[in-house]
C-alpha cells in the first residue's frame, strides 16, 4: 500500500518541500534499529514478519527470526545476552529472547493491541514496556511481571529511562513520568493543542530530556522536536522536520542528539542543527554505536543504513 503513512508527505503542505521523500509499501517499512552493547550485532525488524541480527563486522545476515505481523521496538540487555521485541498487530505478545539459547520468553499482562515501547534499565534489573493501552509493566530479565501502571489515557508510544534508574519517561498523547521509588505517575500536555507524540530521550547527564512528536497536518501543526526540565518545563520547541519524529537517540558522549523523521538530523545540546542527511528518506529505527562513532537508521523502503559522525553512508542493505 503506497504512502501508508501520509503524514511524511502530506506535511509538504506545511512546508516548501524541495526534496520529495520517497514512495514505500507497508510491507517493506523497518520500525527498528538497536546496536548491541558490545557492538557486534545490529538488530532490525518491521513489518516484514522477520527480526534480522546483523553482524556488524561485515554487515551480513547473522540470524533472523520469523515473528507474526509487526516488530515496534528492539532492545538489548545492557549486560546480559537478551533482546526485548514488541510486536503489535497480532494476537502473539512481546518476548525476551535469549540469544544464545533461542529462547523466546512471552512478557504477560501486555494489552492485546499490542506495544511500541520497550527499554532496559541502566543497571538492567528492569524492562519497561508501554503498550497501546497506556500502561507502563515492568519486568524481571527473566520475564516476570513485576509493576503495571496507567501511565496515559490513550497509549505509550515511547520511553527512555533516567539514567539514574529511579524514573522513567513516556510519551503518547500526554508525557508522562513514573517514579519507581514513589510510584506516583505525572503527565504534562506538551502543547496548548492535543498531539501524538513518539519518541522520548533523556540526556545522559539526566538535567534534560528531548521529545519529538507527529505534528497534524489538519490543523497545520508541524512537528515538533522539544527539550524539557525534569520537572517537565518547556526548555526549547524547534520545528525544523517535514515528518514525524520517530526515533529520538543521544550520543553516548551527550553531545549530539540524532533524530529520525525526514533523513536523519544531528543536534547540539542547546539545539542547534548540526548537520542533516538522508533528505529524501522516511526514517524510522535509530541508534548509535557503543563508542558513538557510527550511527544505524532503518528506512520505510526497507534499507539498513549504517552513517558515520559526519552522515556520509558507510554501508547499506535491503
Amino acid at each position: 500500500m503506497k504512502n501508508y503513512l501520509t503524514l511524511a508527505i502530506l506535511s509538504a503542505s506545511l512546508f516548501a518541500c524541495k526534496t520529495p521523500l520517497q514512495e514505500y509499501d507497508f510491507e517493506t517499512i523497518l520500525w527498528t534499529a538497536a546496536w548491541s552493547p558490545d557492538g557486534r550485532y545490529v538488530a532490525s525488524g518491521g513489518n516484514a514478519e522477520a527480526l534480522t541480527i546483523w553482524s556488524a563486522d561485515t554487515w551480513k545476515v547473522a540470524e533472523q527470526h520469523s515473528f507474526p505481523q509487526t516488530i515496534t521496538n528492539t532492545a538489548w540487555h545492557p549486560t546480559q545476552p537478551k533482546l526485548a521485541v514488541t510486536l503489535h498487530l497480532t494476537n502473539k505478545t512481546s518476548v525476551i529472547i535469549d540469544m544464545e539459547t533461542k529462547q523466546k520468553t512471552e512478557l504477560p499482562s501486555v494489552s492485546p493491541e499490542g506495544a511500541r515501547a520497550i527499554a532496559w534499565s541502566p543497571d538492567g534489573r528492569w524492562l519497561a514496556l508501554g503498550d497501546n493501552e497506556g500502561y507502563l509493566s515492568l519486568y524481571t530479565p527473566q520475564g516476570g511481571l513485576e509493576r503495571q501502571v496507567k501511565v496515559d489515557p490513550k497509549a505509550i508510544t515511547g520511553l527512555s529511562w533516567h539514567p539514574d534508574g529511579h524514573q522513567v519517561a513516556t510519551v503518547g498523547s500526554k508525557l508522562g513520568f513514573y517514579n519507581l521509588e514513589t510510584e506516583g505517575v505525572e503527565t504534562i500536555d506538551h502543547r496548548d493543542t492535543p498531539v501524538l507524540m513518539l519518541s522520548v530521550a533523556w540526556h545522559p547527564s539526566g538535567a534534560f530530556l528531548a521529545l519529538g512528536d507527529y505534528g497534524d497536518a489538519e490543523q497545520k501543526l508541524a512537528p515538533l522536536l522539544q527539550f524539557r526540565k525534569p520537572n517537565g518545563a518547556l526548555i526549547k520547541s524547534i520545528q525544523k522536520s517535514r515528518a514525524e519524529y520517530r526515533n529520538l537517540r543521544w550520543s553516548p558522549d551527550g553531545k549530539m542528539l540524532a533524530s529520525a523523521s525526514d533523513g536523519i538530523r544531528l543536534w547540539s545540546v542547546d539545539g542547534k542543527l548540526l548537520g542533516h542527511a538522508l533528505k529524501d528518506q522516511y526514517l524510522w529505527g535509530l541508534d548509535w554505536s557503543p563508542e558513538g562513532e557510527q550511527l544505524v537508521v532503518t528506512t520505510a523502503g526497507g534499507l539498513v543504513k549504517v552513517l558515520g559522525q559526519d552522515l556520509k553512508v558507510l554501508f547499506s542493505r535491503p
